[in-house]
């Protein structure tokens, strides 16, 4: 029993250190109309963004040692997909978005599950 425990506890205190799991800076607001988006192992920064309705472009670049994409869903709509990104490389993606909630994340092996995720809201 003791041993299960403390297997709970260290895969809750695992999970509360992942990358992605407990950024708590305020929502990033374009700029411009863009959003400057940084790729890296394992993380999407800016993690949460905040954006009016209407035409929004995301420029991203990959920051990290692994190739990484950028895709921004709602559900399974994707309306912006950047390709995979060597370390070093950017890329350009941009749609329409009307008032809800969408997804970024990575959709490279398991990016998303080690912590490439992120959120946009639509005001």
């Amino acid at each position: 029993m003791v041993r299960r425990t403390g297997s709970a506890a260290l895969v809750a205190a695992l999970a509360l250190a992942a990358p992605g799991c407990t950024d708590d800076t305020p929502p990033a607001r374009p700029q411009g109309g863009t959003v400057d988006v940084v790729l890296d192992d394992f993380l999407i920064r800016p993690q949460r963004v905040r954006a009016s309705a209407g035409r929004l472009a995301f420029a991203a670049v990959n920051r990290g040692k692994l190739g990484h994409t950028l895709r921004v869903k709602r559900g399974d709509r994707e309306l912006v997909a950047i390709k995979s990104l060597l370390p070093g490389e950017s890329g350009r993606g941009a749609a329409t978005f009307e008032r809800g909630e969408y997804k970024l994340v990575c959709v490279l092996g398991n990016h998303e599950e080690l912590g490439m995720y992120g959120t946009l809201v639509v005001r």
